[in-house]
């Protein structure tokens, strides 16, 4: 990937630390040259410095939290992901750049990686492109995705989320409030989770943490070669 096509931006808090090694590192290795914003309550020297840490004030309701950070992001395209979005393969750079294509020349506010949500439909609109069903309740969803930085703005800004959790569930609401369009990229990878399939273009664990534990229950063959490559003792935090 060439640079300054797109950056990260990561959503993290200081209490996930332990899981910093692993996903900044996978990211290092597969994007060397992509800029990396943290949007992070403080400081960690657990994340090297090819990534640059954003800093927000933890009692500070979310959506103030992030668009203070995005608002000293440079790039115009972003791809939002957290910190539990562990890469566990390569991804699909031709297809990632496709992708990023695409959203340049639609009036769509985002593209999303990966199949996820209930009710998102099966309307083709370009080579593996399909678009949200309008009324899907997961219109709006903080899985890993291509977004127009001025969009996410402009929604986070309208609905305003007190906290984490009110942004998906409310987010999808106010998109359609606004008449904002999503799609999603897929090769008809298998189902993984209830909820999402696998993905080619962008192969994560979706998620690897859930209520504090490793999700081994989705993931445990990717995870075990992750837990053996970055001698993470799972025992500590607990699996489900």
């Amino acid at each position: 990937m060439s640079k300054n096509k797109f950056s990260f931006i990561t959503w993290t808090n200081t209490e996930c630390e332990d899981i910093f090694d692993m996903y900044f590192t996978q990211q290092e290795k597969y994007f060397p040259d992509t800029k990396s914003y943290v949007f992070i309550n403080d400081k960690s020297d657990k994340i090297s410095n090819a990534h640059i840490q954003l800093l927000n004030k933890e009692n500070d309701p979310f959506y103030k939290r992030l668009l203070d950070c995005l608002d000293k992001v440079e790039e115009d395209y972003v791809i939002y992901s957290q910190e539990d979005y562990v890469l566990y393969d390569e991804p699909e750079y031709e297809k990632i750049n496709d992708a990023l294509n695409f959203l340049k020349n639609s009036d769509y506010s985002n593209i999303r990686l990966i199949k996820s949500g209930n009710g998102v439909g099966t309307n083709s609109i370009g080579k593996n492109i399909y678009s949200i069903d309008f009324m899907s309740p997961d219109l709006f969803s903080q899985q890993i995705a291509i977004w127009k930085k001025t969009e996410l703005k402009k929604i986070i800004n309208f609905y305003k989320p007190q906290n984490y959790r009110e942004a998906e569930g409310y987010g999808s609401l106010a998109m359609r409030s606004l008449q904002k369009k999503s799609a999603y990229y897929y090769q008809g990878e298998p189902q993984r989770g209830l909820y999402h399939c696998d993905s080619k273009i962008y192969p994560y664990v979706c998620a690897a943490i859930i209520k504090k534990k490793w999700n081994l229950s989705e993931y445990e063959p990717e995870l075990s070669k992750l837990f053996d490559r970055y001698n993470v003792d799972y025992k500590v935090r607990g699996i489900i």
